[in-house]
């Protein structure tokens, strides 16, 4: 009777330590996220860095371009281990709420370019960290709303239901971040009141 109860005893063992494991797992990736990450507003200096990364993303940027949107002071990077992995860049706009376009006028509005993340950060929750710092600019600046296009042929009917079933990372994280989405000539434009 014994050496049954041994057997069994070593069978649980076994079975705990992978879900431990598991567990670990779980607990670094959440660690890298949260703790790991270290966000910089962007200086002018940084600007061929951040070329580089949006390059890698297959942006067709330049320097000069970068550093003039830079100047704005509404653009954040990503960095694990001073390492930039990831660019989110901003600059002011006019957006008109009853037209639902952006206008020529006094700046009450953040633009949201989408961000570059470095491949192997994927699905980290790099891209969210990038969106809530630049509302978070907006805000002090005293902008009223964040806008980003989505330039991606969405089909007729319901925009928020495509996003839904068939929408990238970024559409599906303006989803969940509370935007609205309109359909204009240039687009589907993300809106979000801050």
């Amino acid at each position: 009777m014994d050496v049954g109860f041994a057997e069994k005893t070593d069978t649980k063992k076994e079975v705990k330590e992978p879900q431990e494991k598991d567990e670990k797992k779980k607990e670094f990736v959440h660690l890298l996220d949260e703790d790991q990450v270290e966000v910089k507003k962007l200086k002018e200096e940084d600007a061929g860095e951040a070329v580089k990364i949006m390059r890698k993303c297959a942006f067709d940027v330049t320097e000069k371009e970068v550093s003039k949107i830079i100047e704005y002071g509404l653009s954040f990077g990503c960095y694990v281990n001073r390492m930039l992995i990831g660019v989110g860049l901003g600059w002011p706009a006019s957006y008109d709420s009853e037209k639902r376009m952006i206008i020529d006028g006094e700046y009450n509005s953040v633009y949201l370019e989408d961000p570059a993340v470095l491949l192997m950060y994927e699905g980290r929750g790099i891209r969210r960290i990038l969106l809530r710092e630049r509302e978070k600019a907006a805000m002090e600046n005293k902008f009223m709303h964040a806008i980003a296009y989505l330039f991606e042929d969405i089909p007729k009917g319901s925009v928020v239901e495509y996003i839904k079933e068939a929408g990238s990372q970024l559409e599906k994280l303006y989803l969940s971040a509370d935007y609205e989405f309109f359909r204009t000539d240039k687009g589907v434009l993300a809106v979000k009141r801050l």
